[in-house]
Parts: structure tokens; sequence; C-alpha cells
């Protein structure tokens, strides 16, 4: 990782921080603007992906999948924009779904990291654990919606922490000559 995107990650993780704790400090207008946040960057990684695809993975082999990633991610980004007109129980059962998904994804990949004996799988099972317990709680706590917001701003401080650590952690560089 460059020093550049070094710098990159972790101005993005404050970012999360600063984020959670002002939706935490206001948690009726949070809702609002935690949904407004998450369909905006939505957009932008599914219109991102998209643009990838026409500029450059449209000749690639696999090249397919990306397309279908940015389509699937912007759909997501205009549900999640809708999103904000329906009961607070939905969008628990979307965000719980979201992190149990995400969770199960980084267990399938501390297994694969284990079977290629890399000694990070312990660390991505952590996280993928941490990421399935929140996803849990928005269950349980379905009906409460002020749990809502806490659980966002949970998640947020998580995965800020998550990305300033991955800043700060040694990556293998391969040169070629």
């Amino acid at each position: 990782m460059s020093k550049m995107r070094r710098v990159k990650e972790i101005l993005v993780g404050l970012l999360m921080i600063l984020m959670a704790i002002i939706f935490f400090v206001s948690p009726t207008t949070g809702y609002i603007a935690v949904i407004v946040v998450l369909s905006v960057i939505f957009i932008i990684i599914g219109l991102k992906k998209l643009w990838f695809f026409l500029t450059m993975a449209s000749r690639m082999v696999g090249g397919r999948r990306v397309l279908y990633e940015g389509l699937l991610i912007l759909d997501l980004g205009f549900f999640t924009a809708g999103i904000n007109f329906v009961p607070t129980v939905y969008v628990m059962i979307y965000l719980g779904t979201a992190y149990v998904f995400a969770g199960a994804i980084d267990i399938l990949n501390a297994i694969d990291a284990k079977k290629l004996e890399s000694s990070r799988f312990k660390g991505k099972l952590i996280i993928g654990a941490i990421n399935i317990i929140i996803g849990i709680l928005c269950f349980v706590f379905l009906t409460k919606n002020d749990f809502l917001v806490f659980i966002i701003c949970l998640g947020l401080i998580y995965n800020a922490i998550v990305r300033i650590a991955n800043a700060f952690r040694k990556h293998a560089m391969v040169y070629i000559q």
C-alpha cells in the first residue's frame, strides 16, 4: 500500500468516526442523514464500477462481473434512497441482512486464507464474527427505533477502526523488474 493510499484510508476512517459521532448526537435527524449518506455512497460506488467497466473491464476476462456488481450496487443505492419512507423495522431487516451477509463473506475468506496457511486468517475470522454479531443485534432490537442509529454508529466506528488498523499494517509488495 502506497503512502498516499495509507493517508487516504486513515482520513476516511477518521471521517467515518466523525460521522458516527454526529449521527449518535442527533438520533432523530441521524436516521435520515444515515439513509442519505448510505444511498449516495452506494450510488457513487456503483457509478465508479460501471465507469470502470465501460473504460477498461469490458475487454478483460471476468469483466461482466464488474458490470453486474456495478448494476447491483447502483440499484442498492437507489433502493436505499427510497427506503426513508418505510418504517424503521424494514430498515433494521435490511441493515441486519447486510451485516450478516458481509460477515459470512468475511468468514468464508478466513476459511480460504486458513487453507492457504495465511497468518492473517484469525483477523478476518474475528471481523466476520463481529459483523454477524452486529447483524444479529439488528434482528434482536428490530422494533427499537433509536437503536437503529446506535447500530449504524457502532458499525461505522468498528469499520473505521478496521480501516485505520489496515492502513498501519505492513503489506507484502511485489516488484516486477
